[in-house]
């Protein structure tokens, strides 16, 4: 009886590190990162976070259909503190994988993005892309009468340090 009830006590444990997560139907789980930029007010300065964070959102179904995901991350985000830096009604017009590339293509109202909105929504998008595909670049495009936006975006790329803090030897003060 004892090796009965040991058998099962582990075989929980098991369950229960593992990756799945299972919803309250008993169907897998399939969760997938969206990055937003923090609101203002949600920001912490110095915070290793920073002004982009992940919201974690269920995928169920379709964690292959990029198209889908991208839609929904397009919605926007569900948690307090976050928002959406694309424009309303933007549109993913076409989407492909070139060699270790994934290219989007953006209507008009996208380009229309200037200066820091643009970088932040361009980073939100890239890192929402790379954790979903682990594909190494994301390439932005989007094109309107003021101008022409094309970024290729990678995991270094994306690096953003503050170097105020730091004192002349690159330690923190």
């Amino acid at each position: 009886m004892k090796r009965v009830i040991t058998l099962i006590l582990v075989v929980l444990l098991v369950v229960s590190m593992s990756s799945c997560h299972y919803s309250k139907s008993g169907d897998i789980l399939e969760p997938v990162d969206y990055y937003y930029p923090r609101k203002a007010d949600a920001f912490i300065y110095g915070d290793a976070a920073g002004v982009i964070t992940a919201e974690v959102r269920e995928a169920s179904g379709h964690i292959g259909d990029l198209k889908y995901l991208l839609t929904m991350y397009l919605r926007g985000p569900q948690a307090e503190g976050l928002y959406s830096p694309f424009p309303a009604d933007c549109t993913l017009e076409e989407i492909y994988i070139k060699d270790d590339t994934l290219y989007l293509h953006f209507d008009s109202k996208f380009a229309k993005l200037q200066s820091m909105e643009l970088t932040i929504a361009c980073a939100s998008l890239a890192k929402t892309c790379l954790s979903m595909t682990g594909l190494p670049y994301v390439c932005i495009q989007a094109t309107s009468e003021e101008q022409d936006v094309q970024i290729l975006l990678n995991e270094d790329a994306l690096q953003f340090t503050d170097f105020s803090a730091f004192d002349a030897d690159n330690t923190l003060e």
